[in-house]
């Protein structure tokens, strides 16, 4: 981080509390100017927090907030039975995926290493598309994953890693969850979490998954300036405030599980289990393949975790890299 936005982070960190602080008791902290706290104060606000002023008393924000802790985090996941995982806590990065990325870089990472982030000014999903990242709103998740036999053996990663994020909201007592294939999770048809896997390696040698996961906890209402698509929030469906610490430890625990079943199971274990959420089973969906466009009906999944769809009577598999899908959210 520059020097401005590890202020911006001190200035955060100050303001969690949800009291007031002085735009003089600020600046005394960070080193600068009212004139330019007041600056940061609008930064902050770009940010996705929502940060007021009262004169005479300050800035604060409108709720306190749980700022993400790696002791706390790993207290909850080692009591869930797991064992040792290598965690990283940062506060704002260009995204999650990008910097695990440059760890792997600097030397070898361990099995399920991982980065979660407050906020990301560079997030994206799949096709490239925009990752809207507000600070200390969502989960910003990347795990590390060796694929020993080279990348053939990440066939159906998104499917692993998709229920495990469904599974852990379950766990949290969101009992209408479902899957979207091949990457989304939704709740009533609205987007609550989104999955990225990004690959390199070789192709029958060895090769590396980074994990890219985004779920939705407790989004600004400016969101929607950002955001195409129906969405929700586990604080929204629970009608209560979501432990943020608690909740990234139940997630790595599932995806943990999940991968570790995979590793020694392959993807046939959660065939089965994706039906359970799967989201267009049965239902008329549209494919699109560049100029191409196929309707049919969802028929589940296939053992690599291709999509399958019944067209005029066949039944006809179709994989993430190949197709766009659309269907009726009603």
């Amino acid at each position: 981080m520059n020097k401005r936005t590890e202020r911006l982070v001190q200035v955060i960190e100050l303001l969690a509390d949800g009291e007031f602080h002085s735009g003089e008791a600020i600046g005394a902290v960070t080193g600068v100017t009212r004139a330019s706290v007041n600056q940061d104060i609008k930064a902050i606000q770009a940010l996705g927090l929502d940060v007021f002023k009262v004169v005479g008393k300050g800035y604060r924000l409108a709720m306190p907030i749980e700022l993400l802790d790696v002791d706390d985090i790993l207290k909850e996941f080692a009591q869930r039975g797991q064992k040792p995982l290598k965690l990283h806590v940062e506060r704002i990065v260009s995204s999650t995926n990008d910097v695990l990325r440059s760890y792997l870089k600097q030397g070898p990472l361990e099995a399920g290493e991982t980065l979660v982030a407050e906020a990301q000014t560079d997030g994206r999903g799949r096709r490239g598309k925009r990752w809207y990242s507000p600070y200390a709103s969502s989960l910003y998740l990347s795990m590390y994953w060796p694929l020993e036999q080279g990348m053939a053996a990440a066939m159906g990663l998104s499917i692993v890693a998709g229920y495990a994020v469904a599974d852990a909201a379950r766990q949290l007592g969101i009992a209408d969850v479902r899957l979207k294939w091949p990457n989304d999770v939704l709740v009533k048809g609205k987007k609550l979490s989104g999955i990225l896997i990004e690959l390199e390696g070789q192709a029958v040698d060895n090769a590396h998954a980074i994990i890219g996961i985004g779920v939705n906890i407790n989004l600004p209402t400016m969101v929607e300036e950002y955001v195409d698509q129906p969405w929700t929030d586990l604080q929204t469906e629970l009608g209560q405030r979501v432990p943020r610490n608690l909740w990234v430890a139940t997630l790595l625990a599932t995806l943990s599980d999940a991968l570790e079943e995979f590793k020694q199971q392959g993807l046939s274990p959660f065939v089965q289990r994706w039906l359970a959420y799967d989201n267009l089973h049965d239902r008329a969906v549209t494919l699109l393949m560049g100029q191409t466009t196929i309707h049919g009906y969802a028929k589940g999944i296939a053992e690599d975790g291709a999509l399958l769809v019944e067209v005029e009577g066949e039944v006809k598999r179709y994989h993430a890299g190949e197709v766009s899908l659309r269907y009726d959210a009603n």
